[in-house]
């Protein structure tokens, strides 16, 4: 009976290994006072900290180059890239007469300034009043968004309360909710 499995309980040397685990092992300490005494006020704050805002990692970008102050600077995602594409983002090129890139090593084949080795987050640019103008339409379609959610509510309210989901269904009062908002508060623009 050659290649026909063995129905049962015969425990196999792999499953042997799984249910055996070596003992832990001290492999060392942290002194406690170096831990609290570590800041982070030269370094900027570490990396798992460096943007409360998931959209957009742009905290340290010019410790890296020298471009013109009128650019925004943002790091971005490669995977968002493919996904959603440079939305009129551009590429910083290293090459280019206004860049100094102060860490050489941050430059990748194709000309690009990477953070994270040759498929890390990509240094892109915006002029800073494109970046203040998509806001403010970006702030307009949530605007409207708003509106028409708002719209629809009351709509169903109205719908609810003339019996068309049955004689004995009420609403006395629809809100909106507040926190559903698409833009963090830092980033909207006022109208």
């Amino acid at each position: 009976m050659g290649g026909v499995p063995r129905m049962g309980r015969y425990p196999s040397s792999a499953a042997k290994d799984l249910t055996e685990s070596p003992a832990p092992k001290l492999l060392g300490t942290l002194d406690p006072e170096r831990v609290q005494s570590k800041s982070f006020e030269d370094d900027g704050p570490p990396p798992w900290e460096s943007d409360p805002k998931w959209t957009k990692d742009n905290t340290n970008a010019r410790r890296y180059v020298d471009v013109p102050d009128e650019w925004e600077l943002r790091w971005l995602n490669p995977r968002q890239i493919d996904h959603a594409g440079f939305r009129d983002w551009k590429a910083v090129p290293a090459g280019h007469e206004r860049i100094t890139v102060k860490n050489r090593s941050m430059i990748a084949a194709d000309n690009t300034i990477r953070k994270g080795g040759h498929d890390g987050m990509l240094l892109a640019y915006m002029p800073k009043s494109w970046v203040a103008s998509r806001l403010r339409l970006k702030n307009e379609y949530v605007a409207k968004m708003t509106q028409s959610a708002v719209d629809r509510q009351q709509h169903l309210q109205e719908q609810v309360n003339r019996g068309g989901f049955g004689p004995n269904m009420r609403v006395e009062s629809i809100k909106h909710p507040t926190h559903t908002s698409g833009l963090a508060p830092e980033d909207r623009v006022p109208a």
